[in-house]
């Protein structure tokens, strides 16, 4: 998520590039104040539980960005329990063990600089996956393979789900999130395109091992993770304003904070 940060500033540079094909222009890039960035995660399973906190950094500079040490870090539920987070690393923090349960109300709160901070997040019902399977596409004269989450969705219930694909370990570089506004109750074959149709990497071969992680998550989170997602698929001449997504934290704050369910699958491509 924090490489994406710094790719809005540049999909702003680059469509202001593309507007003037005849003359030159020289601009002047002002870099904005550091941002307090964190990414906290509350799920079903039962374990250690992770915030992480750190501070955005110019467009310009790397992709490093520093952990902010000495917050007090905690999480607390509608039923009145507390959790206080660790400091594990610089910028990590850990509780644990430590399950989730679904319909509980969350809320972070972050204390930094004599600064506070704070998210809810409400943990939806799981929708358990049935099983992956294999789809092929074709782009052109290309034939590529995909993989398919397929699960029923519940009738009568707002659903919103982020899958992360992985094939052989590694992150696909794409987002994926859907709700079920228009697939309220059907039988769902959700397919994830490890690339995009222009991308030139390599594709996905017989013997890779590919894995989904589902999660169930709520409205909040679907419209953080939604704006991502078409803010990524905006670029240069596109239909998308860059901008930050709409974050469930407090006090400017970029990211999110998170309650959700997951289930994990695998498949090996045939």
């Amino acid at each position: 998520m924090k490489n994406f940060i710094n790719i809005y500033i540049a999909i702003v540079l680059v469509c202001l590039a593309f507007t003037s094909c005849q003359k030159v222009i020289d601009i002047e890039v002002n870099s904005s104040a550091s941002q307090l960035v964190i990414e906290g995660n509350i799920t079903n399973i039962r374990g250690t539980q992770y915030v992480d906190i750190s501070r955005s950094v110019a467009y310009t500079e790397t992709n490093n960005y520093p952990g902010v040490t000495g917050a007090d870090v905690q999480v607390t539920d509608n039923l009145g329990n507390t959790y206080k987070f660790s400091e594990m690393q610089r910028g990590h923090y850990a509780f644990g063990p430590l399950r989730g349960q679904t319909g509980r109300t969350y809320t972070l709160t972050v204390k930094v600089d004599n600064n506070t901070y704070t998210a809810t997040s409400i943990m939806p019902a799981a929708v358990l996956v049935d099983s992956l399977s294999l789809s092929k596409v074709t782009f052109g004269s290309t034939e590529r393979k995909l993989i398919a989450v397929n699960y029923t969705d519940p009738k009568g219930i707002a659903n919103q789900y982020r899958y992360i694909l992985r094939i052989n370990g590694k992150g696909a570089n794409r987002i994926y999130v859907e709700d079920d506004r228009l697939t309220d109750g059907n039988v769902i074959k959700e397919e994830l395109y490890p690339y995009d149709n222009n991308d030139e990497t390599e594709d996905v071969k017989s013997g890779d091992l590919a894995s989904v992680e589902v999660q169930c998550i709520d409205k909040n989170i679907f419209n953080y993770w939604f704006t991502l997602r078409s803010q990524r698929r905006g670029g240069p001449n596109g239909g998308t304003t860059p901008g930050n997504p709409p974050s469930n934290l407090s006090n400017n704050a970029l990211g999110y904070f998170s309650a959700h369910t997951y289930q994990t699958l695998d498949i090996v491509i045939p």
